[in-house]
Order: C-alpha cells, then sequence, then structure tokens
C-alpha cells in the first residue's frame, strides 16, 4: 500500500533502472511522480521495502561505523608494534563487525513485477472527512 507522499521505487518497460520518486497524486490510468505523470501501463514493477529492510538498516549503519573503529585500531596496532599478532587480530574483529552491518545492504527490496500487457489492481482508499 502506498500512500500520497510516500517514496515509490517503479521502473518501466524497457527500461534499465529503477526511479524512486515521490508519490504525488493517483489519476484513473496514471500516476503522478514527482513532476512526471507516468501511464501505468508503462509501469513494470515496484519495489517494495519489507520492515526488515529498514530495521536492519538502522541497526547496521552503527555496526559498519564501530567495526570501522576496530579495524582503524587494529591497524595503528599492527603499526606500533609489527611483530604483534595482536593488531591482525584487532583488525579482524573490526572486519567482522563492520560485516555483519553491511550484510542488510545485500538484500535487496521485494520484487512485484507486472508482466508485459499485465493489468494493475487499484484499491483507492480515501480518509474520511474531519468535522
Amino acid at each position: 500500500m502506498y500512500e500520497v507522499g510516500s517514496k515509490v521505487t517503479y521502473i518501466k518497460f524497457y527500461e534499465e533502472e529503477y526511479v524512486t520518486a515521490k508519490l504525488n497524486a493517483v489519476l484513473d490510468s496514471s500516476v503522478v511522480f514527482g513532476n512526471d505523470t507516468v501511464m501505468l501501463k508503462s509501469i513494470a514493477g515496484v519495489r517494495k521495502r519489507s520492515p526488515w529492510h529498514t530495521v536492519a538498516h538502522v541497526v547496521g549503519i552503527p555496526l559498519m561505523l564501530i567495526g570501522s573503529v576496530i579495524m582503524g585500531e587494529g591497524v595503528a596496532a599492527m603499526y606500533s608494534d609489527p611483530d604483534s599478532d595482536a593488531g591482525t587480530k584487532i583488525f579482524l574483529t573490526g572486519a567482522a563487525v563492520f560485516a555483519v552491518g553491511y550484510t542488510p545492504y545485500a538484500f535487496n527490496k521485494k520484487e512485484l513485477m507486472v508482466g508485459f500487457g499485465g493489468d494493475w489492481t487499484i484499491k483507492i482508499f480515501r480518509n474520511k472527512p474531519t468535522e
């Protein structure tokens, strides 16, 4: 479900890249994204972000930052004492923390595709006017 004002990631037929734009209006046979009006029949599919993506990205950013700091400490330790294995262990620990934080970015959004000549089913829900 998309609301007016939300961001939508979509791809048109015969295009190679997805476009992310703000949904401004839904008309009878077209959708207004930003300043562009796109015919529904030209949209090949949309990518939908699940709540898992949002949570994973919020957790992943701090882990990547912490992992980077730990890797930096490992490099500093390797530089100050090249004969010790401690710096290498610290660096590898930081790399592991960074990798865990980066993992959510490897998962793509769910792709909802419409076959060529496929049909869209649009349900419009209107808010009740406030009295």
